[in-house]
């Protein structure tokens, strides 16, 4: 897979990337805990937005980087922090978990 060079990206597009190689792209979940409990896609990382100051330097530059939160707002400020750091290959997730739950897959709780 190609770096994805837009800074924004569909859930449909990304179910797409996805599907196609998992190991190619990671995608960061900065909700909190709680909001977890209740909805996560299988495969993120989990990265709560007070911990990517501490922990950005777990991701890897060289690899798209997506960033989702539950409706699309916290993971847009996210990427544009991540890349002022460097990651150039940041992508916000539009609609974030609540359009992942309505879109691609309704067996995840929306709330």
């Amino acid at each position: 897979m190609d770096l994805y060079n837009s800074t924004e990206i569909t859930v449909h597009q990304l179910n797409e990337l996805r599907q196609d190689d998992i190991n190619k792209i990671q995608i960061i979940d900065v909700r909190e805990d709680t909001e977890r409990d209740h909805a996560s896609i299988k495969g993120t990382i989990h990265m709560k937005l007070s911990e990517i100051a501490k922990r950005h330097t777990e991701l890897d530059k060289d690899k798209n980087i997506f960033v989702m939160c539950h409706t699309g707002t916290r993971s847009q400020a996210v990427c544009k922090w991540l890349k002022a750091q460097g990651y150039q290959h940041c992508v916000n997730v539009l609609g974030g978990i609540d359009a992942w739950a309505a879109l691609i897959d309704r067996n995840i709780r929306r709330y």
